[in-house]
């Protein structure tokens, strides 16, 4: 039995609309759903079985770099992440990014991708106007509602 996206996404809607959880680890079957409100994970480095060998260090888990974000400018718009994941500035590693930094953009174009349990959701330009800003790194984990990008709107 294996955790369906539809499940792993419920679980962290659960997590993410609770007060009284920070972390959770789920684990079915061999899939494991880890997920912290926080941004980061604290791993036990205890190994889940006993074994004759030494236990050796457990791998550096990823973690997020929890920074205050800038302020967005009355007038400005800022585009945010609609989930917990990984921010990407391409739609692929071949390929050039979404959008740069002064880079026109229309109401609707892509910006960026935001993937979780391999879901790869398009954030697309609220408005028509002027990328001022990309706050989030490329590659990197965001929390949901994390400042992504800030957008002059255009004037008519």
């Amino acid at each position: 039995m294996s955790l369906t996206h539809k499940e792993a996404r419920r679980i962290l809607e659960i997590l993410d609309h609770t007060t009284h959880l920070d972390f959770l680890e789920v684990r079915i079957g061999d899939t494991t759903l880890t997920a912290s409100k926080s941004g980061t994970i604290q791993r036990s480095l205890e190994p889940a079985h006993s074994s004759a060998s030494p236990a050796k260090p457990a791998p550096a888990t990823p973690s997020v770099l929890v920074t205050s974000e800038p302020e967005v400018a009355e007038g400005l718009v800022a585009v945010r992440a609609t989930m917990m994941g990984t921010f990407y500035r391409k739609p692929s590693p071949d390929q050039p990014s979404f959008v740069e930094e002064n880079a026109m953009v229309e109401a609707g174009a892509p910006l960026c991708l935001v993937e979780a349990m391999k879901l790869f959701n398009t954030l697309a330009s609220p408005v028509n106007g002027r990328v001022v800003r990309i706050v989030a790194q490329d590659l990197q984990m965001v929390q949901r509602d994390q400042l992504l990008m800030i957008i002059e709107p255009e004037t008519r």
